[in-house]
């Protein structure tokens, strides 16, 4: 669910500009990257030079090097001319970010410092040392959440980045628990899992012992362990999760890490309020982070202030029948969960797709430019394709500051569907988000629905949300019968949020009411059902059907994972649009037409003004006859911006059949279209 935001501050500066390289030289050296001459660039990263070039380009956030896990004593001299970086930095208005290890132990000199270093490790199922599992670096060892000896360690790191090298927040690297099948199995997790089970299902109370005996079929906890994998049944084959045991243990390790980030909060933000806390914790979007690394972003949300997104794909673009790329559901996802931005790359294989991937994060990033390149390829002027788009998120703050979202459209990503199953799930959620923004659809991205969403959207989407609590078939199926409009895919609401299947699904009273009813799961392949319920509309689709089906990513190293291959419109993408249309007519009153790949973002302002963001995915043909349509509401006109414009284009508002339109013409790439109160 979205979580309270009442116990945080924002932090960054209004209109957050930012670069970095944080690799410190003795890693560079370790990993083998370091070049003949890499002394050379070491020196100019932390030159007043490349500070004062980074703050004439208008950067005023940088990442830098830190703390990588080698230990404190081992890391000192590089710590040391992080502090006069950071010194350096400051006196040019540029606030600085410490890159911190969260989850690595570089064992080769950590040792030397701390001898008892092997009591935090994590340990896997055979007994050995859990490592990183990418780029060969098995010196990497990874610390475990439930043994304490790491943190207290972790927190005098802290302490040293917060008041004596004076950051102005921290980066955490690495978070994630070990990846199945290498989840700790050390005594102390073991034990730490049955006393989680007895506080969840007390078998000392008779009501205890009846829920643990309905979860597992027996009351006595003490046994249970955390599972295991071998060869006939590695973690890959886990496609969809019905043990109750596996469940748990997810459930386990998704708090081990919420306590962490919470510990972490409290220790930094009680020391300096204004610190930023971000972590590397995104998981790929068509992958259950939950099984996989014990990462819930929804339950992680209240204890950072931004998350890192690294992942594919990371070339955005559209081009009809061949991919729709992007990376929206990072931005939108914290929004959802209450950060401030997500930092990530806006590279890309030409000036059009790096000018693109920029615009974005300006459009969907809360209107924040978190990254632009790293700090020599900044100070070298090697970006250019973002200037533009820096000086009009500067020039023009009253098109992104103190902005909300505006959107009547929420897609529901479920927490328990997508913990549960790793395959429909992920390929509906991709297919939806990427027919929204093809379609011109602001939406909004929400969990599981509670009351105070009913009353905020006008629609709900539902793509595959298998899971769903009684408590919240009530709910919806009273946001429809009040007059809201409802549309849903595949087995939505067909199982509980223990994963046991329905005899039929929860909205059966909803669905039910459809001309030509059948139950879904008799339903044929491209089965439509639409009716009205009470005041309200709903359109359910037998599924959203993959242009490039789901082939046996199963069998990958990572397991399931849907991905960027696959991440096109659905084959029946039009049946979504209308279902859409249909189920939202007079409810969902702001409508984009234009072309397919033209993407749109709502936002309102506090003194009444309506901003439509609109971005062109398509990087070969701009947007033509694009046309925003809008109840008359009172606005009393409509200017048009962009960034490669010295200012406002007047538009007028025409108005036919109790709605207004804009011709907003053609957009290239972004445009911004003012609707004035």
């Amino acid at each position: 669910m979205a979580q309270s935001r009442e116990h945080k501050s924002n932090v960054l500066v209004p209109a957050m500009v930012g670069a970095g390289i944080h690799e410190p030289l003795s890693f560079r050296r370790r990993t083998g990257k370091a070049r003949t001459n890499e002394e050379t660039y070491w020196a100019r990263e932390h030159s007043a030079e490349l500070v004062r070039s980074l703050a004439e380009r208008g950067v005023n956030w940088v990442r830098t090097h830190f703390y990588k896990g080698n230990g404190l004593a081992a890391e000192a001299p590089e710590i040391e001319l992080t502090r006069a970086f950071v010194e350096l930095c400051h006196r040019h208005g540029i606030r600085v970010q410490l890159y911190t290890q969260f989850g690595t132990l570089q064992y080769e000199t950590l040792l030397d410092e701390v001898p008892e270093m092997m009591d935090w490790v994590c340990i896997n199922e055979e007994g050995q040392p859990v490592r990183i599992r990418y780029g060969h670096q098995d010196f990497r060892y990874k610390p475990c959440f439930v043994r304490e000896g790491f943190w207290p360690y972790l927190r005098r790191v802290l302490e040293l980045g917060l008041e004596e090298v004076r950051g102005d927040g921290f980066g955490f690297d690495n978070v994630e628990g070990p990846s199945e099948p290498d989840a700790c199995h050390c005594p102390e997790c073991r034990a730490a899992f049955v006393a989680f089970l007895k506080q969840r299902y007390p078998t000392d109370t008779d009501d205890g012992r009846r829920r643990a005996e309905e979860r597992f079929g027996f009351a006595a906890l003490d046994h249970v362990r955390p599972p295991v994998f071998n060869r006939l049944n590695p973690p890959q084959t886990c496609r969809q999760i019905t043990s109750p045991v596996m469940q748990e243990w997810m459930e386990f390790r998704c708090e081990n890490m919420r306590r962490r980030f919470a510990e972490i909060w409290e220790f930094v933000k009680n020391r300096r309020p204004e610190a930023l806390i971000e972590y590397n914790v995104y998981p790929p979007y068509g992958k259950n982070g939950a099984f996989w690394q014990g990462i819930d972003m929804h339950r992680l949300g209240p204890w950072l202030d931004m998350f890192y997104n690294e992942r594919d794909p990371w070339l955005p673009g559209f081009a009809p029948g061949v991919r729709f790329e992007h990376r929206v559901h990072g931005y939108k996802l914290a929004g959802t969960i209450g950060a401030e931005a997500v930092h990530t790359g806006t590279g890309g294989a030409d000036s059009k797709q790096r000018r693109l991937a920029v615009a974005e994060a300006l459009v969907f990033n809360q209107g924040q430019i978190t990254r632009i390149g790293r700090t020599l390829d900044v100070a070298d002027g090697a970006t250019p394709e973002a200037d533009a788009l820096i000086a009009f998120r500067t020039g023009r703050p009253e098109l992104f500051e103190g902005t909300g979202p505006g959107a009547e459209v929420a897609m529901v990503e479920s927490v328990p569907t997508r913990m549960t199953n790793c395959v429909e799930p992920y390929v509906a959620g991709v297919l939806a988000i990427n027919g929204l923004l093809a379609g011109g659809v602001p939406f909004d991205l929400i969990a599981d629905p509670l009351a105070e969403d009913t009353g905020r959207y006008r629609l709900m989407l539902l793509p595959d949300v298998e899971c769903m609590s009684d408590e919240t078939a009530a709910l919806l199926r009273d946001f429809v019968a009040q007059g809201g409009a409802l549309v849903a895919t595949g087995a939505t609401a067909c199982y509980d949020t223990w994963r046991r299947a329905r005899p039929a699904s929860a909205l059966e009273e909803v669905f039910g009411t459809a001309p030509g009813y059948a139950p879904l799961a008799d339903a044929a392949p491209g089965a439509v059902l639409r009716g009205d319920f009470g005041k309200g509309r709903f359109t359910w689709l037998r599924g959203l059907v993959p242009a490039k089906p789901f082939d046996g990513y199963e069998h990958c190293t990572d397991g399931p994972n849907i991905k960027p291959g696959m991440w096109r419109l659905a084959e029946n993408n039009d049946s979504l649009l209308e279902a859409l249309r249909w189920a939202g007519e007079g409810r969902v009153r702001l409508r984009v037409q234009g072309p397919a790949g033209l993407a749109a973002e709502l936002r309102r302002a506090p003194d009444g003004r309506l901003l439509v963001h609109l971005l062109n995915f398509n990087l070969e043909d701009p947007a033509a006859d694009v046309v925003v349509i809008f109840p008359e509401t009172g606005f009393s006109g409509a200017r048009l911006w962009s960034p490669w414009r010295a200012g406002p284009e007047a538009r007028e508002l025409s108005s036919a059949g109790g709605a207004c339109r804009v011709q907003v013409g053609t957009v290239e790439c972004y445009e911004v279209l003012e609707l004035l109160s």
